[in-house]
């Protein structure tokens, strides 16, 4: 049936708002950190929910988050990012 990105997306959307209502202090602290959550999606499927930050070398920290239904998806998650400079402002 394979990974439906609709849900997908909402669960990385969801994920990544919650980052956005921290700060770039709060971004710092998550470098080298995954998060890995199981969570039902809508539809009643589990997914996978991978999340973690990584520093682009210029000061800004990308957040990214990747969901896979355990399924072929696996090998190709739905991603989504943000990324956030020194000054808390988000990178477009």
């Amino acid at each position: 049936m394979g990974l439906d990105k609709e849900i997908a997306a909402q669960l990385a959307e969801a994920r990544l708002a919650e980052w956005r209502r921290t700060g770039y202090d709060e971004w710092r602290e998550m470098l080298d950190n995954k998060e890995c959550r199981l969570v039902v999606g809508e539809d009643g499927k589990r997914y996978t929910v991978v999340s973690y930050a990584i520093d682009d070398g210029e000061g800004r920290i990308r957040l990214s988050v990747a969901v896979d239904d355990g399924g072929l998806s696996a090998l190709v998650p739905l991603v989504r990012d943000e990324l956030m400079s020194p000054d808390g402002t988000f990178v477009t």
